[in-house]
Order: structure tokens, then C-alpha cells, then sequence
């Protein structure tokens, strides 16, 4: 009796749209039929617009001599023809006079405008600090965040703005998004903050921050074993690939000379890197021997501007160590560095990757560089979203600094490119580098993830790459190839390919009341969009009839998400009942 009952109603539903049957359906009253020219009269302007009135065109503006008006498609042959009474004019492309800003080249505004803010979306900044974010409560940040420190000293601020810069690019991107601050020191830290986000059902992460040589580059290793732990609880990581491909240097085991200095480049024993005085100098050497059982033995020292050793490393591996030599130093002096690596005891010539880089990062490069394989961790990893740095919105290319592949185990990455130096609040200027770009990429997914509420981690990373837009690489340092092709991090289209011109078939009411029309356009046409298929307003609800199921689905205009379940999209042909206001 149910089933009957649903087809009697939709009988009558039928019946009342189309008003009997001998009614013959027609096109609904829209822009989507409707093309906007401009034409240009060739002889009396009164004329021009009445011919052009006659064809069926809706008339907008008339200024001397030119006509703009929605003209009909099958009028265009006739305007065409009519060459002595009207021309048409070629558009005229204008540019705004601007500098774009980062969320409208990723094409969030138009998200913005169509009602994606990031609503019900849970974001997790994690990072090393978030000094100053009470300030920016209600500002450059929602009113209420919530905040937790798994330092052992508690301190959510951590002595630095880094990552409240990072979450003022998450609300700019996906304004209604829920953030999270969230704060560590030590990889023990970061353990006990993932596990809290688990908990918390948090969707996304940025995380901005990079380890050196944390993993053998293949997307194992203590960090990476731990983002594993979220991206197998369903959480999507935007991770920062780095900022390191000029201060990058990797080459094969290499001494000419046999004097147990290792050379970069024919008869060159030393990398050169400028630091000034104060500046945290981190110097770490990798090589490809399995992680916990590295039988060679490579030392590294530094020395300053003078010429004297700064700092020497010189670890023993004997087969039970990981295959890395690492030191810090603070600078002294400013000037040149240079580092030297030295063969204690090799079993076989390794393949080494060096990375000598500054805290503050000032952009100094290496003398001898080599962008590829210059990933920090877990940006290699192969489950998060790795995001490197667009130049600029006026020269969209990869940034020579942004870190890249391949990993270890011969992966591209980063998987997207997004832009950097938002103006954030901040004394100390646009916040840059690819700790920008990758909170960019976390606010994006929040707004996919709100328009496409099924998807999991391993979906919201592939639509961040199809959507993605290719933009050339850069080539190497030194004289090197280009190493790889980035893709700029976008939105895509709000409709699926051909939407533009996709109508509803049937007869529209005035006022209020129901009515049956049949969608004609391509597949996946958004039901949150059906408005954009009308000249009025007034859309309450659109409703679809599941013969097989015996049930109706409906989409809600306003509804929060956790209502619009059933109707989320629209294929061609599909009958609907619509209910104007």
C-alpha cells in the first residue's frame, strides 16, 4: 500500500506542475538559456534595438551605439545575417589592478560565495607554538578555539607565533572551520597530541614543521610512524615539504684524492653556507645503509669564517646504529661557513644526502646544492597531502626553495603547491615558506570535506590533486635538470564540467507552490546549486522519488548537513518536485 500510495502522490504532483496532459513542458525562465552580447549598431541605434527586441533578446543597457542584451541562442543566426543593421563586438577582457590574494588563487572566495565555509569541519594546527592567539580571538581567529599544550611545561605559547600564523591562513581559507591549537616539543609529545586528536575526531591537520633526517626518507621512521597512527583513524594531513632544496646536497661517496675527505664536486672538499652570528646552525648527513644497522662510518665538521673547526661529529656506526651524523652549533661569527665530510670507515662507497640549514632560515643557499631529495619528514610520507611553495600569484611557479622529492623509495612529491607570504597579523611581516602553504591546503580540505561530508582522508587527498592546476618547476641548483612539475593547490570548479549550461525542463510558478521539472545537464550537478538553474529566488526544497526503494529523498535549502543526506546530487533526466516560497 505504501508503494502505491508514493506513486498516486507523485501522480499528482504531475499533474499540478504541468497542468494537465496536453501541457507541453517548457524551458524554465533563466540566464542558463540566455547568453549576455554586446552588439554594435550600424545604423540608427532605435532600430538596432528593436530588431534585436523582436528576436526574443531581454535588452540591459544601450549607451551610443552599442546594445548589451541577453540575447536567445537560436536568435544568434539571425544577428549574424543582419550585418547592415547590427554587429556583434568582441568582448573586452579587463584585469583588476591588484595583487591576488593567496585564498582567491586557490579559488576559496568562490567557495566563500557559494556558502562553503568550512562549516562542521574540525582543523588541528599542530606546531610548536601559538604566542599571541588570545589577541586574535575574534579577529584573525573564531571566537572560541580550543587549545591544549602537550608540552611539559604546559605552555601553549611556546615562546613563538608560528603556529597562530598557521591557523590565521586555516580561518581565512575556511572561515567556520572548528580549530585546534595544539602544541609539542620531543616526537613523545607529538605522540600524546595525536592520540588527542584521535580522540577528539579531529578531520585535518597542518602541521608546518619539518624533521632533518627523522627517517631513512621513505616515509618510515619515528614522526612518520606516528602520523600513521592519525591517517589510519581517518585524520588528512597537510604537511609542509620544506624549505631546504638549496641547502640540500646529496651525490655518491666520492674521494679522488684518497685522502678521506669526501668531495661534492671534482677536486671541491667543502660546502659553503653564510650564517650570521647568533643563528642555530643544524648540519646532518644521511646515507643508504638499512635504518638501525649502518656499518659505515661518516664523520662531518664545520668550520668558521676564520678557518677554525667549529664543531665536529664523529658518532661510531658498528652495524647496530642508524645510517645519520648530526650536530648543532650557534654561529659566532657571521660569515661563510664550511662543512666537510669525512670517510671514518665506509663498507662500500654510500650514496650521501647532506643538509646544512639556519635557525632563523634567512634563505642562504649552499654552494654546491641538489634540490631533488631534499624532503623533511614526515613530508614523505605517502598518506599526507605534501605541500610545497608557489613563487607568486603574478609568477606561478615552484619556489627554488621549496623542498622536493623523489623519497627514498622513488615517490614524487610534494603532491601540490600552494601560495605563501599571507598577511597575516604578525610584527614580523607576511608569514612565508611553506609553512604558509600547507595551512592553505588544511583550509581547502575543510571546505571539500563540508561539500563532500563522505569522504575520507585518502578521498580529500585525491581531490585536492584532481583539482590542482599544473604550473612549470624550477630547475636545479648548480646546473641541474629540472627535478619535477608542481601542481598549484586549488578548488576546482564549483560544477562539474558543462554545468554552466544545465537547466531544469517543466513550467516554474510565480509565487509559491510545487512543481515537476526534469534536470537536464550533466552527472553530479550539486543539489546545493539547484538555485543557480532559476531566474527567482524562493527554492525551500527539492524532493526525488526512489520508485525502487519506495521512499522519498529530499535536499533542504539551509538544512544543516547532518539533514541533507539523501539528495546531495543531480543526474541528467532525473525528475523533481520543487517547492517555491
Amino acid at each position: 500500500m505504501l508503494g502505491k500510495s508514493l506513486l498516486l502522490a507523485a501522480c499528482a504532483l504531475i499533474a499540478l506542475a504541468v497542468g494537465g496532459p496536453h501541457t507541453t513542458p517548457l524551458v524554465a525562465t533563466s540566464s542558463a538559456s540566455m547568453s549576455r552580447i554586446e552588439l554594435v549598431a550600424t545604423g540608427d541605434v532605435q532600430k538596432a534595438t528593436t530588431f534585436v527586441i523582436s528576436l526574443g533578446a531581454e535588452i540591459e543597457v544601450v549607451s551610443h551605439d552599442r546594445i548589451q542584451a541577453q540575447v536567445p541562442a537560436d536568435a544568434m543566426p539571425a544577428i549574424e545575417a543582419s550585418r547592415h543593421i547590427v554587429t556583434v563586438a568582441r568582448p573586452g577582457l579587463f584585469l583588476p589592478l591588484q595583487v591576488l590574494t593567496p585564498v582567491a588563487l586557490i579559488g576559496a572566495d568562490d567557495w566563500h560565495a557559494a556558502g562553503f565555509t568550512g562549516h562542521g569541519q574540525r582543523v588541528a594546527i599542530l606546531d610548536s607554538g601559538f604566542r599571541g592567539y588570545e589577541a586574535a580571538l575574534g579577529d584573525t581567529l573564531p571566537d572560541d578555539v580550543e587549545v591544549r599544550s602537550f608540552r611539559s611545561d604546559g605552555n601553549a605559547l611556546g615562546n613563538t607565533d608560528h603556529g597562530l600564523r598557521a591557523a590565521q591562513v586555516v580561518h581565512q581559507v575556511a572561515p567556520e572551520a572548528s580549530i585546534y591549537l595544539v602544541n609539542f616539543a620531543t616526537v613523545t609529545e607529538l605522540s600524546e597530541a595525536v592520540d588527542y586528536l584521535i580522540r577528539e575526531g579531529v578531520h585535518i591537520v597542518s602541521f608546518s614543521l619539518g624533521y632533518i633526517h627523522n627517517g631513512p626518507g621513505d616515509g618510515t621512521g619515528p614522526v612518520n610512524e606516528i602520523v600513521t597512527r592519525a591517517t589510519d583513524a581517518g585524520i588528512a594531513w597537510a604537511v609542509s615539504a620544506g624549505n631546504w632544496a638549496q641547502q640540500h646536497w646529496s651525490g655518491a661517496h666520492q674521494d679522488e684524492d684518497e685522502d678521506a675527505i669526501l668531495e661534492f664536486a671534482p677536486g671541491v672538499e667543502t660546502n659553503e653556507h653564510a650564517f650570521t652570528a647568533g643563528d642555530l646552525i643544524t648540519v646532518s648527513l644521511r646515507w643508504d645503509e638499512p635504518w638501525g644497522a649502518a656499518c659505515s662510518d661518516y664523520d662531518i665538521e664545520v668550520f668558521g669564517p676564520s678557518g677554525a673547526l667549529v664543531r665536529a661529529a664523529r658518532s661510531i656506526q658498528d652495524c647496530d646504529d642508524d645510517p645519520v651524523e648530526s650536530l648543532q652549533v650557534l654561529a659566532t661569527q657571521t660569515g661563510i661557513y664550511e662543512v666537510r665530510i669525512i670517510d671514518a670507515h665506509s663498507e662500500l662507497p654510500r650514496q650521501l644526502n647532506l643538509m646544512v640549514v639556519g635557525s632563523p632560515d634567512r634563505g642562504n643557499v649552499l654552494s654546491q646544492s641538489t634540490p631533488g631529495g631534499s624532503l623533511s619528514e614526515p613530508a614523505d610520507h605517502p598518506a599526507v597531502v605534501t605541500v610545497g611553495a608557489l613563487t607568486s600569484a603574478a609568477v606561478r611557479h615552484e619556489a627554488a626553495f621549496s623542498s622536493r622529492g623523489p623519497t627514498v623509495d622513488g615517490r614524487p612529491k610534494p603532491e601540490v603547491l600552494a601560495p605563501t607570504g599571507a598577511a597575516n597579523a604578525s610584527p614580523a611581516g607576511p608569514f612565508g615558506g611553506t609553512s604558509a602553504a600547507a595551512p592553505h591546503v588544511a583550509g581547502a580540505m575543510a571546505l571539500l570535506r563540508e561539500a563532500f561530508p563522505a569522504s575520507s582522508a585518502s578521498r580529500l587527498r585525491t581531490l585536492i590533486a584532481e583539482r590542482s592546476v599544473d604550473v612549470p618547476g624550477v630547475s636545479g641548483g648548480s646546473g641541474a635538470p629540472r627535478v619535477d612539475m608542481g601542481s598549484l593547490a586549488g578548488l576546482g570548479p564549483l560544477l562539474p564540467a558543462g554545468g554552466q549550461g544545465a537547466q531544469m525542463l517543466g513550467t516554474v510558478p510565480d509565487g509559491p507552490g510545487l512543481a515537476l521539472l526534469q534536470y537536464d545537464g550533466p552527472d553530479n550537478y550539486p543539489a546545493r546549486f539547484a538555485h543557480l538553474l532559476f531566474a527567482r529566488d524562493g527554492i525551500a526544497g527539492l524532493y526525488a522519488l526512489d520508485v525502487a526503494e519506495q521512499r522519498w529523498s529530499a535536499y533542504i535549502v539551509g538544512a544543516p548537513s547532518f539533514v541533507n543526506r539523501d539528495l546531495l546530487r543531480l543526474d541528467d533526466g532525473q525528475l523533481l518536485v520543487l517547492r517555491f516560497i
